[in-house]
């Protein structure tokens, strides 16, 4: 894979990192003022489908960079850890 490629890959999942944080912030900010929990669970489950689709488009993004050359193990991609919001 190319320097440019790897630091733009790697760039994608800082940012998501970042989003996925401020999705846990924000849901308990809503648990501590004590929203509506249906409210909690759906944007908790929304959050999580966001974070498992960012897992599927860096792991498809590893693939294609990697074609015809050395591609990058994406084992490291646990789309299983940590859910958003406990839920």
């Amino acid at each position: 894979m190319n320097d440019n490629i790897r630091r733009s890959g790697e760039g994608a999942q800082e940012a998501l990192v970042r989003v996925n944080q401020a999705f846990e912030e924000y849901l308990n900010e809503l648990k501590k003022k004590g929203s509506d929990p249906s409210e909690i669970l759906q944007l908790a489950k929304s959050a999580d489908a966001l974070k498992d689709s960012g897992h599927i488009y860096l792991s498809w993004a590893r693939h294609y960079a990697g074609m015809g050359g050395d591609e990058d193990s994406t084992e490291d991609i646990d789309e299983d850890e940590g859910r958003i919001g406990g839920f």
